[in-house]
């Protein structure tokens, strides 16, 4: 299992980043036109409301990620 580590690590960061990048892409998709869809302040809010999860899955996959490129810890006690 040691040897799949790194690539494991490198995995949850890109998931990390891929998660951010969609984050993005949506809010171009959502956005505000001039001819109808969503006014700005429902744009706000729900670029906020994405965020909070888009964070934590984002967040905990670079922490997942930074643990494996550590690798193994000692157990002491």
């Amino acid at each position: 299992m040691e040897k799949f580590a790194k690539l494991a690590s490198l995995g949850a960061m890109a998931v990390g980043g891929g998660t951010l990048a969609l984050y993005v892409l949506l809010l171009f998709v959502f956005r505000p036109v001039a001819n109808g869809g969503i006014d700005g302040l429902g744009y706000q809010v729900l670029a906020i409301a994405m965020f909070v999860p888009v964070a934590i899955i984002a967040g905990a996959h670079v922490a997942f990620s930074r643990q494996l490129n550590a690798g193994p810890q000692p157990i002491r006690g």
